[in-house]
């Protein structure tokens, strides 16, 4: 299907898994079909060449954003009649993990880089914000110091690199309102539901309401919990804490970890309130659980 871009490719340091450059593709050349195992997010900042991904092609303009997940194969063509340039801002989701927590409660950063990934291998419509006027100066301008500080590596670059790009998450969502977002009313109940069980089986860990997940999918809060009941026969939270327990009961089985530190990977801050859940899930305590599948 195409090449496959691997970390080592880009980020000089695994522990700052970050990777940032500005790409300008010629008229008429052809960035053949390509995928890789990190999370890529995509500004154009000027040109109008055409970009395929999911079996679908899309005309690029100066101001688009769209941000690309692991696995995901696509290609460009250039413009015949200019060049066209792209920043490529490539980074792995534990490069935020300390910030991640509080990013996860802003719904259209949610939105934009999670879930419509998720609903994009399902429908089609165009996955890609627009921004025009000051919020496009706004990101471009961020991208800009993210990019000279990267390339330069002067003395605190990483921390201003981190910091910026945290702010250009913030604006982002500010600037992608969930309200406006394209994809959800693209897609059919049946899929959206579909891609928010996809969404949660990833994610569990986060602090996702029933609230937030609804006005994902463009639902209601009871639509969709009437929808989601239909479809796996659980409610929301019932079904969000069943996938967290799955991934509790294999960290049991399969480390010695302390309790304590697998409540708290699989997204619970208390850890009575997991022993009660893990209880109601397999009818036994972690301990229990572990002294019996522990290899």
């Amino acid at each position: 299907m195409g090449e496959v871009y691997r970390k080592e490719y880009f980020f000089r340091d695994e522990r700052f898994p970050f990777h940032i450059a500005r790409y300008r593709i010629g008229r008429g050349q052809v960035i053949p079909s390509h995928t890789h195992f990190f999370v890529e997010l995509v500004f154009v900042g000027e040109g109008a060449g055409s970009h395929e991904m999911g079996g679908h092609t899309y005309r690029l303009r100066p101001g688009d954003v769209f941000v690309l997940e692991p696995s995901a194969y696509h290609s460009y063509l250039g413009s015949e009649h200019a060049e066209t340039e792209v920043y490529n801002v490539l980074f792995e989701p534990s490069f935020l993990k300390d910030e991640l927590e509080v990013l996860m409660r802003l719904p259209a950063f949610v939105n934009f880089f999670y879930f419509l990934p998720f609903l994009r291998r399902n429908v089609s419509f165009v996955p890609y914000q627009h921004l025009e006027g000051e919020a496009m100066e706004r990101i471009r301008d961020h991208l800009e110091t993210i990019e000279d500080e990267y390339g330069k590596q002067r003395e605190g670059y990483q921390l201003i690199v981190k910091t910026r790009w945290i702010e250009c998450l913030v604006w982002l969502s500010r600037y992608l309102n969930v309200e406006n977002s394209p994809a959800p009313a693209a897609a059919e109940d049946e899929e959206r539901i579909r891609a928010a069980r996809m969404f949660l089986e990833e994610h569990y860990a986060q602090p996702l309401s029933l609230a937030q997940i609804s006005k994902l999918c463009g639902m209601s809060v009871s639509t969709f919990t009437a929808k989601f009941k239909e479809a796996t026969g659980l409610t929301f939270l019932e079904y969000k804490q069943s996938v967290q327990i799955r991934h509790a009961c294999a960290l049991l089985a399969d480390t010695g970890r302390k309790v304590l530190d697998i409540a708290l990977e699989t997204g619970f801050n208390d850890v009575s309130f997991f022993n009660k859940v893990f209880r109601k899930h397999t009818g036994m305590s972690p301990s229990e659980y572990r002294r019996r599948h522990y290899a």
